[in-house]
């Protein structure tokens, strides 16, 4: 058994003790473990294979996981060109030396704290990953800087593929990186406090400008009460904290499986008939071997020979697996009805709220379920998607991660274009998408959440259960799909038995029991 290490060479294992000694040393003056965790992870590939291009940058890498893939190395002269007009704007004159003194030198010290933001061990030396954090660092920050105006939160930004770059969770730079690099900028500025505040400020307008949510305001979310980790990070926040936890959550799992379904019985009943064929199999292959088992037996090898398969098909206790010619992972989504049956057939309204997503609810008396308003873009799925990684990646809110339950419930009520029309109809869902566009998107979303422990997602299912078209249409499907279980099985006993008689008077002759001459 080969066993695969991150070591490809001598000198990549001798870099990774030289990183860990340096870290063993460091580490008793610099704590790397609670005011900067992990939050920068690589996404497992039980979350991109629905996906994956979600996941990854088409024109820009920041920081070292996709800082060496070759079709966005073209970018890097364009970042370096940006980052150096940008340093030297505040350093007029001091060239590169003091470029390596000012920036490089501080970031090598703060090396280990960097290290440890990242998930995946980085096989990069001490100097490599300075400067790639100096760049990327430059580049971000000169990028909020000017991609807006004040134009009352419009979006500026010319090219929006490099704004959906910069929401990726692998495409993350730590904020403690940035503070960094944003304090050597302002070397004439006395106040610290005031820099991260306006650093903080220009990351806050750009997650506004492309948020597909509303986002609260910064007086509920202040830089000065919580230290965000990096800019993915921020938009989540102010995502989630728009609005009080006024969501409600049951303790039990709606989707609780059954002890034993009817598809298991049914795989039983047809493993017994072909076990019971492969035995009758052997002896009639012994007993044929003698001229009174030849006699005897014939019928009974008809009786084996008969096609089985069919008639378990038709019989509907074989489900027959067509092979897909596009066999790729199946979606699964929460069990609750779509948008057009909870309006049609259970008359339950959808109104917006301004509460965020901690603002969902649904109240019986008026039969209305409140949704926060969406906007959709091109870049909105791809956004969705990796604050859905991000939430699971930090384990945020374990019992019921609040955002992947939102996802989960537009993913679940969002089946068809008609579904996307009354949403837009209800100014639930915004922006620039078709209905088609916006049902393909939730369509092609997993579920996030192992269980649904949403206490509303429950209320709407008992509430429509419980509408009497509902439970009429229940009633005939369940009775008609019995009977016809019924017709079919009884088909079926006559036709084994219409067989094996006939293989009885194949042999024998039936002509007294038919009234015919032999």
């Amino acid at each position: 058994m080969i066993i695969t290490t991150l070591f490809s060479s001598a000198s990549k294992e001798k870099r990774w003790v030289d990183q860990i000694s340096k870290k063993f040393i460091r580490e008793v003056s610099i704590d790397i473990s609670t005011k900067n965790p992990i939050c920068v992870f690589n996404i497992p590939k039980s979350i991109t294979i629905f996906k994956p291009e979600a996941y990854l940058p088409q024109v820009i890498a920041l920081g070292p996981y996709h800082h060496m893939v070759p079709h966005l190395y073209h970018m890097e002269r364009f970042k370096i060109s940006c980052a150096k007009s940008f340093f030297n704007q505040s350093h007029r004159g001091q060239g590169n030396i003091k470029f390596r003194e000012i920036l490089i030198d501080k970031l090598k010290e703060l090396d280990p704290v960097v290290r440890g933001c990242y998930h995946s061990y980085l096989d990069l030396d001490d100097n490599t990953l300075s400067w790639i954090m100096a760049i990327d660092g430059l580049f971000l920050i000169n990028l909020l800087q000017d991609s807006f105006v004040d134009h009352g939160n419009k979006k500026m930004v010319g090219d929006t593929i490099l704004s959906r770059d910069l929401m990726l969770l692998e495409n993350q730079i730590p904020f403690v990186v940035l503070k960094e690099i944003y304090r050597t900028l302002k070397t004439n500025s006395s106040e610290i406090d005031e820099d991260e505040s306006e650093l903080f400020f220009m990351m806050e307008r750009f997650c506004r400008a492309n948020s597909p949510l509303q986002l609260s305001s910064i007086s509920s979310c202040s830089y000065n009460e919580t230290s965000h980790l990096h800019l993915l990070d921020l938009m989540y926040h102010l995502m989630v904290k728009n609005g009080s936890p006024k969501t409600e959550r049951s303790n039990q799992d709606e989707e609780s499986s059954q002890s034993r379904s009817s598809s298991e019985e049914i795989e039983d009943m047809e493993e017994g008939i072909y076990s019971a064929c492969d035995n009758i199999g052997e002896i009639t292959k012994i007993a044929m071997k003698f001229w009174i088992g030849r006699k005897i037996l014939k019928p009974v090898q008809v009786i084996q020979d008969i096609p089985w398969d069919k008639i378990l098909t038709i019989s509907g206790l074989k489900v027959v697996k067509h092979p897909d010619k596009n066999e790729g992972p199946v979606v699964v989504e929460i069990n609750i009805p779509s948008v057009y049956s909870l309006y049609h057939y259970a008359g339950i309204t959808f109104t917006s709220t301004t509460e965020g997503i901690m603002g969902i609810k649904f109240v019986e008396e008026e039969a209305a379920l409140y949704l926060p308003v969406i906007t959709l873009d091109v870049n909105s799925e791809v956004i969705l998607r990796n604050l859905v990684a991000y939430e699971n990646a930090m384990n945020y809110s374990n019992s019921s991660p609040p955002f992947s339950q939102f996802m989960d419930l537009l993913s679940g009520i969002i089946d068809s274009t008609e579904d996307a029309r009354l949403l837009k109809e209800k100014g639930i869902i915004k922006g620039e998408l078709t209905n088609n566009e916006i049902a393909e998107l939730f369509n092609g979303i997993n579920k996030a959440t192992r269980s649904s422990g949403n206490k509303t997602v429950v209320k709407i299912n008992n509430y429509y259960k419980r509408k009497p078209v509902v439970r009429m249409f229940k009633f005939m499907h369940k009775r008609w799909f019995s009977i016809w279980k019924v017709i079919t099985h009884l088909l079926t006993v006559l036709l084994l038995l219409l067989l094996v008689l006939y293989s009885f008077c194949e042999f024998y002759g039936c002509p007294k029991l038919f009234g015919g001459s032999s």
